[in-house]
């Protein structure tokens, strides 16, 4: 698709980027919208409140323009928890304090349809004229502005948004303060000028020539027409599937599912093929019965049904055996969004390296010489087998990136406490971290934007105001540029490794990026003291029985016996150390001269099952030279393929990471060097 743009724009174009570009409709609710809601009932004319109304049209024709064209939707709705904890004083009583006759009802009181302003009361939700579809996210917020005291900022970098247009209600109050605020954390920003309106016809038209006044200091505006022109030149003739093998990625089915005849059935259908296979048994510890996981989703008659289906409407997944599937807040989720789980995918279970097995059943998908790594492996080998769009996993220190690398999919070790942890078995719970293997760095992302959020239950969770807040650049990674670091040590890395990291490097420099030499004694001294703490905590979390596998078995003895050096005292004293190696680290994140990402191989090496078998420990040691780090220090980071080499063709793994929280970031960047 050729690049779209508001050409009407003011005072010049904006841009459309594809991906990239959300509609956020801003308080589009009965409160607001309609008679005897808390606008009206504050209105000083009726002809005034029917102004605001006649939005409602507008912005109808503009959502509908906005989903035929691709772009990401979201909702927001003003209002406060029933108790009004988060309504202060001064929003609720000055109003009233100030002109009591015409404020007689203030935020909170019992009004005509239920109590103003209050989040669950029939004022609250949105006019049915706009109603969000199911896959659509809805932003409660109890300011003005859609930034304030929320986690709108993560959810719009999480899904690498850079453009906002908005709409919605009011234009001098709600609109303007999420414009300012846009413009603050660096966004794009153009409201439209039709499908918005408030209170003071003067104070409106002031507010409209602000948008875009001097020269667009804060941003543009435009009307909506060139949007709804845009729409009007895309097709709406449903294309039809062909019997066979399916795209089964993420954005591949959902466009599928509304726009052809494909359905979930012949998904599934075709999934089950694949994992009746003999060389898919290795994978699972539980297959579920196809025909229950297709009763538990409704399946549509005609492609009009699916066009508001919730976001994982028949998209088959997995997940590892650490998951309790049945209390998992993270399966649950996914599950209610109509995602279809089709088996528990098989862990090394003692957890007690990254090496993996050397079980000749389960091997690379590559080769049968080659080990699959990590004792998250089923996971990796069940997205690169085409029995799953996505798996979710659990990564200590490489345990599910390693086997994504080596099986040629990407592998998201998300920033430990952005997506809920509990009822997760884990093996060292102060690092491990929840995984997202995917086919494509957009599904692993896409994943993590829907089921990211705090969860109050998960003692490991990280509050939302907690994650740090970097202006985003609307130009993206490539136009934008980005700075990165790679190790002063490549010396573990086989002769084919290092060929394809040179090549890797010299592609990032010619996609935007800017390699900065750094300072890695820290990571020397931090790669130190790591090894055994995470020992001391496998030893105290793992299961203590001895694995029947004898390469495991020998990396469990090494682990205890690491262990069983260290002091409790030594233990402190090192995690006081990598506390501050730690802030050592990020500091090299800060500022202008500081980087974006550190790009390193995932591994340096890919062991064959004999080198395993001959030297466990060292092998084991060896992989995750790169990897443990990450968990350590609390960072993001995501593996993807990056070339093939050898007669094999044998899969070579990259890794970026990124400090703590700055998980959009980090996939932009991944996603422009994919």
């Amino acid at each position: 698709m050729a690049p779209l743009s508001l050409t009407t724009a003011k005072p010049c174009p904006f841009a459309l980027p594809e991906g990239r570009t959300a509609l956020v409709v801003i308080d589009m609710q009965k409160d607001f919208l309609l008679k005897n809601g808390y606008g009206y009932l504050q209105c000083p004319s009726e002809e005034v409140f029917e102004q605001v109304s006649s939005v409602i049209e507008p912005t109808a024709k503009a959502i509908a323009a906005a989903r035929k064209l691709g772009l990401h939707v979201i909702h927001t709705r003003e209002g406060h928890v029933s108790d009004l904890s988060d309504c202060p004083p001064t929003k609720r009583i000055r109003q009233a304090t100030a002109n009591p006759d015409r404020h007689k009802l203030v935020i909170g009181v019992e009004g005509p349809m239920g109590r103003l302003l209050v989040r669950g009361s029939d004022g609250h939700d949105i006019v049915d004229e706009v109603k969000p579809l199911k896959d659509e996210p809805v932003l409660d917020k109890p300011g003005k502005g859609s930034f304030y005291n929320t986690d709108f900022h993560q959810m719009l970098v999480s899904r690498g948004i850079t453009h906002l247009l908005l709409a919605g209600v009011t234009t001098e109050c709600c609109v303007a303060t999420t414009f300012r605020e846009a413009n603050d954390h660096g966004f794009e920003t153009c409201v439209l000028t039709d499908c918005t309106g408030g209170f003071d016809v003067p104070i409106v038209s002031a507010t409209m020539d602000l948008f875009c006044a001097y020269d667009g200091l804060l941003g543009y505006n435009c009307t909506s027409k060139p949007l709804l022109e845009l729409a009007a030149t895309v097709s709406t003739i449903p294309p039809s599937v062909s019997e066979g093998v399916f795209d089964i990625s993420i954005a591949s089915l959902r466009n599928a599912y509304r726009t052809s005849n494909l359905t979930p059935a012949k998904v599934v259908e075709y999934i089950y093929e694949q994992i009746s296979k003999p060389e898919s048994a290795v994978v699972f510890s539980k297959i579920f019965d196809k025909n229950a996981a297709l009763n538990a989703l409704p399946e549509p008659v005609i492609v009009a049904d699916v066009a508001d289906m919730p976001y994982f409407y028949g998209i088959p997944f997995t997940v590892s055996e650490n998951f309790d599937i049945e209390n998992s807040k993270l399966v649950k989720d996914l599950l209610a969004s109509g995602a279809i789980l089709v088996g528990i995918t098989k862990i090394e279970a003692t957890g007690a390296g990254v090496a993996g097995v050397s079980n000749a059943e389960i091997t690379s998908e590559y080769s049968a010489e080659y080990a699959a790594g990590g004792y998250s492996y089923g996971s990796s080998l069940a997205i690169a087998k085409g029995l799953g769009s996505f798996s979710l996993a659990l990564d200590t220190d490489g345990s599910a990136r390693i086997p994504a690398a080596f099986s040629g999919v990407v592998g998201y070790n998300v920033s430990k406490g952005l997506l809920p942890s509990d009822k997760i078995a884990k093996f060292c719970p102060s690092i491990d971290s929840v995984a997202i293997i995917a086919t494509t760095v957009a599904d692993a992302r896409c994943v993590f934007a829907e089921l990211r959020g705090q969860d109050l239950t998960d003692p490991y969770s990280v509050p939302d105001r907690a994650i740090p807040i970097k202006s985003v650049d609307f130009r993206g990674p490539t136009d934008g540029g980005f700075r990165f670091a790679v190790p002063d040590d490549l010396s573990l890395l086989s002769a084919d490794y290092r060929t394809a990291f040179a090549a890797f490097v010299a592609k990032a420099k010619s996609l935007g990026g800017t390699q900065v030499e750094i300072d890695w004694s820290g990571f020397t001294k931090a790669s130190k003291l790591v090894g055994p703490i995470m020992d001391v905590e496998r030893k105290a979390f793992g299961i203590a029985s001895v694995s029947p596998d004898p390469v495991v078995a020998k990396v469990q003895e090494a682990v205890s016996a690491s262990a069983s050096e260290v002091l409790a005292m030594k233990v402190f004293q090192d995690l006081d150390t990598l506390r501050a190696l730690k802030t050592e680290l990020y500091l090299k994140f800060e500022g202008a001269a500081g980087i974006d990402v550190i790009i390193t191989p995932t591994a340096p090496y890919h062991p064959t099952l004999a080198e395993l078998e001959a030297n466990p420990v060292t092998v084991n040691a060896d992989l995750s030279i790169f990897t443990k780090l990450a968990n350590a220090f609390g960072m993001c980071s995501a593996t993807m393929k990056a070339d093939e080499y050898g007669p094999l063709k044998l899969p070579f793994g990259v890794m970026i990471s990124g400090p703590m929280g700055i998980d959009g970031r980090m996939l932009d960047i991944a996603e422009a060097l994919s």
